[in-house]
């Protein structure tokens, strides 16, 4: 399969499955991801304007992200071991946390992660959001969640609100939620894990994000924590 953009940069993510890409006379071959849950990812960072030539070596499935952009570079090819892992929350919104492409790739307007919830645990949480230029407390970004269940016959629930808006969306397994604004935490059912791939895009490429100040007692209580912990 040949890919590519003219007026944007792309990120492709492998989700399951063994890949590989070529660009001019370069070749990276992935390994096998057997999962997204226990399995870290390798992903593949496009700027705009560039070819390449995807081979399925097993039977896989890719995320394909993409963002407007003027900017010209070079590929970059990013490994399992080369992905950030993090730990955010503490109790029961604990989550684990993948970063991806992060300020360290020379993207333009990209940022994309993936995050693992245990069963019965939230994310996004304390709520927080990032739909307003308030440098530096916030930064405006869109964001994309798409989410994978473990088992998958069981669901999440996102919640997606502000002052003048409040929307609550059953998900299952496969599901993908738009976030251009407002609070989104998100919680799974006990007895399954939630995966979702997030996608952040801006202007300015800074992942600044404002809490609900209801909940920010909870950010001095998660610090704390973790000094003992």
């Amino acid at each position: 399969f040949d890919y590519r953009e003219i007026r944007k940069e792309s990120a492709l993510i492998l989700l399951i499955g063994q890949v590989s890409f070529e660009i001019d006379a370069k070749t990276y071959n992935t390994g096998i991801r057997s999962d997204p849950f226990t399995k870290d990812p390798w992903a593949l960072y496009l700027p705009r304007g560039r070819r390449v030539k995807i081979e399925a070596l097993a039977d896989s499935e890719i995320a394909v992200v993409k963002s407007p952009s003027e900017k010209e570079g070079t590929e970059v090819f990013i490994r399992p071991e080369e992905v950030k892992k993090r730990c955010g929350g503490v109790w029961n919104w604990r989550r684990d946390i993948r970063d991806i492409i992060d300020c360290s790739i020379p993207a333009e307007r990209l940022l994309i992660g993936e995050t693992i919830n245990a069963p019965g645990s939230w994310s996004s949480w304390p709520p927080h959001k990032h739909d307003e230029d308030d440098y530096p407390h916030e930064v405006k970004m869109e964001e994309v969640y798409h989410f994978r269940l473990n088992p998958k016959d069981g669901f999440a629930l996102q919640r997606i609100y502000g002052d003048d808006f409040n929307e609550v969306h059953l998900i299952e397994d496969g599901d993908t939620a738009l976030i251009p604004k407002g609070y989104h935490p998100v919680v799974v059912c006990p007895g399954h894990q939630l995966y979702y791939l997030w996608i952040l895009a801006g202007e300015r490429r800074h992942p600044l994000m404002r809490s609900d100040e209801r909940f920010r007692w909870q950010s001095v209580l998660e610090a704390s924590l973790r000094e003992v912990i």
